[in-house]
This record gives structure tokens, C-alpha cells and sequence, in this order.
């Protein structure tokens, strides 16, 4: 005995829109991303490897978040402290654990494009590109690095903070 045609639209029909609702049902919405804090201060230290007992330099940013806006200072100098960048300004926007910011050297009006990532206590930094070449000097801006997010933990977990996010011990000045 044939099926009518009829029967055989309307199953196929049913079947379609049965497992478009399925889908529908299992989906959820987007994950939203969750916001980090970029809000402290960062640093990484840069010490002579062959001269353990030398001043280190390093590089730091003291940053202010307001809702996904972000501003703030840097700091730069080489080991050895044999140059010091005074500061530079920082402006930027917060996307998921992500931000994209500007730092304008105070010292040489250089502008340079960054791209940073949280991951926890350790920001992953990486600059992207140069926007304005320095007029008179080379800044003492991070390349690619890790910063770590300076404690306001108690005295209890001092001792895990005197290790960097790369691994290296943090110097502190005698």
C-alpha cells in the first residue's frame, strides 16, 4: 500500500521543524565575556644577568579603569638604571580580558600601540605597533613581556608574590 505524497510532505515537515526546535531549545545565548579588572599597578623588572648585585630597571603602569575605558602612567628604565624614562600617559579600552591602549612617551612624544591580556594576576603584554616614532630618544616601553599585578595581600601570601608571573624572583631596592 502507497503512502499519499501528502503524508509524506507533512512527516518531512514535522521532522524539520522538530529538530529546529530541538536546536533552538539546546542552544543557549552567548557566553558573555567576562570582564577583568585592569585596575593596580603592573610591572616587570629587567635586571644584568652577569651582574647580580646591578640596580634592575623594568617597566611599569599604574592603570585606572572606569566601566571599559582605561587610563594611566608608565615608567620605564633600563638595568643598570643607565636610562630612565621618566613617564608616558596611557589611554585605552577594555574588551573582555583584553585592552587595547596608547602610550605617549613624556620624554620623546613617541606613541606606541599595545595590546594587553589579564590572565589572572599576570598581564600578557605585546606592543602592536608604533603610532608616532620618538623625537629625541628611545623609550623605555615593554616589547613583548609579562607583567605582575602588585599584592595588597596580607604578610600570608607575601612570599608566593616574590616570584614574578615569568618565574623570576622580584628584587626589592636595599
Amino acid at each position: 500500500m502507497a503512502i499519499p505524497r501528502f503524508t509524506i510532505g507533512v512527516c518531512a515537515s514535522f521532522l524539520i521543524f522538530s529538530c529546529a526546535g530541538l536546536v533552538a531549545c539546546t542552544s543557549s545565548p552567548p557566553a558573555q565575556t567576562a570582564k577583568v579588572d585592569f585596575n593596580g599597578k603592573w610591572s616587570v623588572q629587567w635586571c644584568d644577568k652577569t651582574d647580580p648585585d646591578a640596580d634592575c630597571g623594568g617597566f611599569d603602569v599604574d592603570l585606572t579603569q572606569v566601566g571599559d575605558k582605561i587610563s594611566g602612567e608608565s615608567f620605564g628604565a633600563r638595568a643598570r638604571l643607565a636610562q630612565i624614562d621618566e613617564g608616558g600617559v596611557v589611554h585605552g579600552i577594555a574588551i573582555g580580558s583584553t585592552a587595547i591602549l596608547t602610550i605617549e612617551s613624556l620624554r620623546s612624544g613617541g606613541i606606541y600601540l599595545v595590546e594587553a591580556t589579564i590572565d589572572g594576576r599576570c598581564m600578557h603584554w605585546k606592543m602592536r605597533d608604533t603610532i608616532r616614532r620618538s623625537e629625541r630618544d628611545i623609550d623605555i616601553i615593554a616589547g613583548e613581556d609579562v607583567l605582575t599585578k602588585a599584592s595588597n595581600a596580607s604578610s600570608s601570601s607575601e612570599a608566593k608574590q616574590k616570584i614574578d608571573c615569568r618565574g623570576m624572583p622580584i628584587r626589592t631596592p636595599d
